[in-house]
């Protein structure tokens, strides 16, 4: 098959309360390493598109993989000043011998985002690519996103950045792994789910 025209399966990752609550105050309200983990080993070494808000919230990119970040506005934007929640998901951050350019690559618009984000795949051999957040990034490209890792915490809580409402009867569960809830941690029961979109890929 011709590299320039291989499928690129555009996936969504994200973790949400039982009330599809995802942040509050532009960060993380749970503290979940087994999802953090999960997140990690699921995107490195693949693209992966935010909007500025999720990138602020991190203060740098990611390693191990391309970061596309969608904003209508690029001055100020952080570059090396690692944040909390960035600290949280990369603790064993590898300083050298790093072989891809994690950007961040800005971009005006998700069209344009998402289009740079498959070139990208296509010219590391991978073929997916993944949208990170937040809300309304997560909302804009439902309709593209054909494979969904969710994350979905047995308890709810308040925030005032939310997942999209969608009908589970037009994904197909792939995959389904199960967690018992950390009372001592005052961590709540959670499953992991891989969602493929009815018809993707007909």
């Amino acid at each position: 098959m011709n590299k320039s025209k291989a499928p690129i399966t555009l996936s969504s990752i994200v973790a949400i309360a039982k009330n599809h609550v995802i942040g509050k105050d532009n960060g993380l309200i749970w503290h979940l390493p087994e999802d953090l983990k999960h997140f990690k080993r699921t995107t490195l070494g693949k693209p992966i598109l935010m909007g500025r808000k999720s990138y602020e919230s991190l203060g740098k990119p990611l390693p191990g993989r391309p970061n596309i970040v969608v904003s209508r506005a690029f001055q100020n934007m952080p570059n090396d000043n690692p944040t909390p929640i960035y600290k949280d998901m990369e603790p064993d951050e590898p300083e050298a011998d790093r072989k891809i350019n994690e950007g961040p690559f800005l971009y005006a618009s998700l069209e344009d985002g998402i289009a740079a984000m498959k070139n990208m795949a296509r010219e590391m051999g991978v073929d997916e690519v993944f949208i990170t957040g937040g809300g309304q990034i997560y909302k804009e490209t439902l309709p593209l996103t054909e494979r969904l890792y969710l994350t979905v915490l047995n308890r709810e809580y308040e925030g005032d950045t939310f997942f999209p409402e969608f009908d589970w009867n037009e994904w197909n569960i792939a995959a389904e792994e199960k967690h018992p809830a950390d009372p001592a941690n005052d961590r709540p029961a959670f499953t992991f789910y891989t969602l493929e979109k009815i018809g993707a890929n007909a």
